[in-house]
């Protein structure tokens, strides 16, 4: 399958709606560390937390698509 078949096949795809938790959130980002979420949105290079009760945190799915819309892939280095 070509490329252009790939990017059709990943932009139609259906998208969750809501919030993510965070083991979701850390698939989704292709990362295992909380910390590096956490570090991230300190820096702003991830959107922010929503707090769902006293412990609980999650993210706004809607948040997580803008921000893997907006990510760049550098030429000449590998895509994750």
């Amino acid at each position: 399958m070509d490329n252009q078949s790939t990017i059709y096949q990943v932009t139609q795809e259906t998208r969750k709606t809501g919030i993510a938790s965070i083991k979701a959130t850390l698939e989704f980002a292709g990362i295992t560390s909380r910390t590096t979420l956490i570090a991230w949105e300190r820096t702003g290079t991830f959107p922010k937390r929503v707090k769902l009760s006293g412990q609980r945190v999650g993210y706004r799915w809607s948040d997580l698509y803008k921000w893997a819309d907006s990510l760049q892939v550098v030429e000449g280095e590998e895509a994750a």
